[in-house]
């Protein structure tokens, strides 16, 4: 019987004293861990997008680049377009910080069934014949 798998849900954002954020339910991935990355995403049904300091408002990219001071809890990332945004992290990388954003995928309908009972999930719901 396969493993019942946990999504990642919405959590409030409570930045620590230089303005990051984990998601405490994203695993702590390492540099070079890309691939293993993309395969959690994959499973967890997400959609990422990614916003950077850098391209924010330039009064507040100067005020962060200019300071050398690693604090960016002043800056409010924008929020992709679109319902059902969340958080999944604030980071720093070497261009300065980052914040991930995610949300679900949202269902597509193939029409290998008459429409399945949770979005599309032909190993789940459809029929053994496939597109």
């Amino acid at each position: 019987m396969p493993e019942e798998i946990k999504l990642i849900q919405p959590v409030p954002v409570t930045r620590d004293e230089s303005g990051m954020f984990w998601h405490p339910e994203l695993p702590p991935f390492e540099e070079g861990e890309g691939e293993k990355c993309k395969a959690w995403l994959a499973q967890q049904g997400l959609v990422v997008g990614m916003v950077s300091l850098e391209s924010a408002d330039e009064e507040i990219a100067d005020r962060y680049f200019e300071s050398h001071d690693p604090d960016c809890s002043y800056w409010e990332p924008d929020r992709p377009e679109g319902e059902g945004w969340f958080c999944l992290s604030i980071n720093d990388t070497d261009d300065g910080p980052v914040c991930w954003w995610a949300r679900r995928k949202e269902p597509e309908q193939c029409g290998a069934c008459d429409g399945c009972n949770n979005g599309c999930q032909l190993d789940k719901d459809s029929p053994e014949d496939r597109p």
